[in-house]
């Protein structure tokens, strides 16, 4: 009767081992998943955001998906190609156009297929009377990973900070 309760015990004991184990290698799997999409968000923010140091309207768009939703301050939603890009190219065509902006969070769903960046942006351009402006504000948005292994933005909203 011992052994046979000895033998019960060891082999729950085992079972749970592995039981175990092998979640904590899924887990870690997860986490690497989790890891390399959260790095691969902020290289495409990163080398988005170098669109913008060269005022490229055609490769900021590059970024987005067809069907994307893109909410600029002061503008209506742009729920496709062509009003994202009428918006965009009128951005950058402002007298002496400057955006640039920086990630300062990024965080992926546990799936590593869907994520969020959220940072800081600066904007300066020249108005109509030659006078210099200046916008700061912050903005947040949502990656989905594409069927190629590419992330692109399928949300993205913006906002200046209150003048000052």
């Amino acid at each position: 009767m011992k052994k046979i309760l000895f033998s019960s015990i060891l082999a729950v004991i085992i079972f749970s081992a592995c039981t175990n184990q092998s979640s904590t290698a899924s887990a870690t799997a997860n986490s690497s998943d989790s890891t390399a999409a959260v790095a691969a968000i902020n290289k495409a923010d990163s080398l988005w955001d170098d669109q913008s140091a060269h005022n490229s309207a055609e490769g900021w768009l590059s970024f987005y998906t067809d069907d994307a939703i893109m909410m600029p301050p002061g503008e209506k939603t742009c729920t496709d190609t062509a009003s994202r890009a009428v918006s965009i190219k009128a951005m950058f065509a402002m007298p002496e156009a400057k955006m640039r902006f920086q990630a300062t969070k990024t965080e992926v769903a546990k799936s590593a297929d869907l994520g969020y960046s959220s940072g800081v942006y600066q904007f300066s351009y020249k108005d109509a009377s030659g006078k210099e402006m200046h916008e700061t504000g912050k903005f947040c948005e949502t990656w989905k990973k594409q069927a190629d292994g590419t992330w692109k933005c399928i949300v993205d909203i913006w906002n200046a900070d209150p003048a000052k």
